[in-house]
């Protein structure tokens, strides 16, 4: 099993959306916290971009979530939030694609995430549940 290294201030955590999407108000709350908390957060405009159910398209998500994978500049992933989709992107990733083991955190919906992550990248994966 592939541990990623843990994350620490300065680092650079990259926001992405692989599931539902988030009102801008609670976006920007998050993103101030993680600047708050010492990190470095950047996204893809992209995060905003709206489906019915999702933030997007299938494929502009997975694209996301690769791209922000294999930068080498970013520390760790982090899902603005769970709700529905995030199965839809299993199909379009490529293990082997992926550089080295990153954290990705995420809950919810995002458990497909976690899971094929643990599954298919033999990779630790951390689910973590909001306070509300």
């Amino acid at each position: 099993m592939h541990k990623p290294r843990p994350v620490r201030r300065g680092d650079r955590i990259a926001i992405v959306a692989p599931a539902s999407q988030c009102p801008r108000e609670e976006f920007d709350r998050g993103v101030n916290e993680l600047r708050r908390l010492g990190f470095d957060a950047v996204f893809a405009d992209s995060v905003f971009d709206r489906g019915t159910f999702t933030a997007g398209s299938a494929r502009t998500r997975a694209a996301a979530f690769v791209d922000a994978w294999n930068d080498p500049a970013v520390a760790a992933l982090i899902a603005v939030r769970g709700g529905y989709g995030s199965v839809e992107l299993l199909p379009l990733l490529d293990a082997a694609t992926l550089g080295r083991p990153k954290l990705f955190v995420g809950y919810s919906d995002n458990t497909s995430l976690l899971s094929w992550l643990t599954v298919q990248r033999h990779q630790i994966a951390v689910d973590v549940h909001t306070t509300q």
